[in-house]
């Protein structure tokens, strides 16, 4: 992740010092990743740092058109609970990125603005 821009270098950066502490003291592990969080990403438009909409306009980070994958807060706690006892998650990660759930930047913005 060294290609990543800041602040999410700082963030890819800190999250592989931790895995790399609990895989080197051998600790089980299962990690749940690859969604973004529907209750902060859709609600601010993906604008990172706030929970609300902006008011004015809309920032749209390149040509708006790369995809994310968004993910209610309590499917993804769901899915971790149920990864406790699966032995197929044992040392591995596991990604939520159910297709149907993938928009745009753009896809996101014009359906919250048509609602």
């Amino acid at each position: 992740m060294g290609h990543a821009l800041e602040p999410g270098r700082v963030t890819f950066h800190d999250k592989m010092v931790v895995r790399k502490a609990i895989q080197d003291a051998k600790i089980p592990f299962t990690y749940v990743c690859g969604a973004g969080f529907a209750g902060y990403l859709a609600g601010s438009l993906l604008h990172m740092g706030t929970l609300v909409p902006p008011k004015e306009k809309v920032l749209i980070y390149g040509d708006g058109n790369a995809k994310v994958s968004i993910v209610d807060e309590d499917d993804i706690a769901a899915y971790t609970i149920k990864t406790i006892d699966d032995l197929r998650t044992l040392n591995k990660t596991l990604y939520l990125r159910p297709p149907e759930n993938e928009l745009s930047q753009k896809q996101l913005v014009v359906k919250l603005i048509l609602r």
